[in-house]
């Protein structure tokens, strides 16, 4: 005989019912209703209510989507969520002494994986959906003429609505402070490659952003280049991009898109030479992610 399997942590699958039942499908109106708002935005000759209508546009219709993911994956959560008394009343039979048997532990397991997995899922979109949403008011609140003091501090603070948001997603999926200090680390990453490629296209203003983005490219350019003198980490297999040969190309394509950056400002470019980067980093997130899984496995 064998004892049954609880949750880690013991709340989280009833956490996650009413995050997809209550919180979800507000945040999916409010998204909604917003990417509406945003469609009515005044066109030429007259004034614009924000510089980047259309992509706050995106940011609230990905906000919406997202929180319409989390009703279906909570619904599925839900499918798998049982408890021993309930397994206890459908199979008396393969209860003794209120031990389960071996089929009957390896049912409630079976169900109990299934409904992590899916939990997961929610949590992900979940968090996602208000990341986007947080952008989008951020997008949205940056006027088409000059920026004043007051619309700096607006911006200030839906800036650091998005950095909180984004560290709760950061903790809640990793629990290990190491892996959280490399999930940082490829998350910084990522940002500049955007912000570069985003500075870019707007290479008509914000010359002291591009400089610093540019600078900021470098020093990941010296990152990958310390990696690469390592060799390949021992979980990733020498022909994937986190091998010697990936940390290089990310290095190299670093330090060309800084240079195209700083001097001409091509879009294109940037983004191409950006590309290992951004594959790298996604790759070394993916990486750490399965790490974590095996950790919460205790495998």
């Amino acid at each position: 005989m064998s004892s049954w399997r609880p949750p880690q942590p013991m709340g989280y699958l009833d956490s996650i019912q009413a995050v997809g039942g209550f919180a979800a499908p507000l945040l999916a109106g409010a998204s909604f209703t917003l990417a509406v708002l945003a469609l009515q935005s005044p066109q030429p000759p007259a004034v614009p209510y924000s510089r980047w209508p259309d992509a706050a546009l995106v940011c609230f219709v990905l906000a919406g989507l997202a929180q319409i993911a989390t009703v279906q994956a909570t619904a599925w959560t839900r499918r798998y969520m049982c408890t021993p008394e309930e397994l206890g009343q459908w199979y008396p039979e393969h209860v003794t002494n209120e031990q389960p048997s071996t089929w009957l532990r390896n049912v409630q397991e079976s169900h109990l994986r299934q409904a992590l997995r899916w939990a997961d899922a929610t949590r992900l979109f979940f968090h996602c959906g208000v990341l986007a949403l947080l952008l989008g008011v951020v997008v949205a609140c940056v006027p088409d003429g000059e920026i004043g003091p007051g619309r700096w501090a607006v911006l200030a603070v839906g800036g650091a609505g998005v950095v909180g948001e984004l560290s709760w997603l950061v903790r809640a999926i990793f629990l290990s402070a190491a892996l959280r200090r490399q999930v940082w680390l490829n998350a910084g990453v990522l940002l500049a490659a955007a912000g570069a490629v985003a500075s870019a296209v707007w290479a008509g203003e914000g010359w002291a952003l591009r400089t610093a983005l540019a600078l900021l490219l470098v020093l990941v350019a010296m990152m990958y280049t310390r990696l690469a003198r390592r060799g390949t980490p021992s979980p990733a297999p020498r022909r994937s991009l986190l091998s010697r040969a990936g940390h290089l190309a990310a290095a190299v394509g670093a330090l060309v898109g800084a240079a195209v950056l700083a001097v001409w400002g091509w879009p294109v470019v940037v983004a191409c030479a950006l590309l290992p980067v951004t594959a790298v980093a996604f790759a070394d997130l993916v990486r750490l992610v399965r790490e974590q899984r095996a950790l919460r496995a205790g495998t």
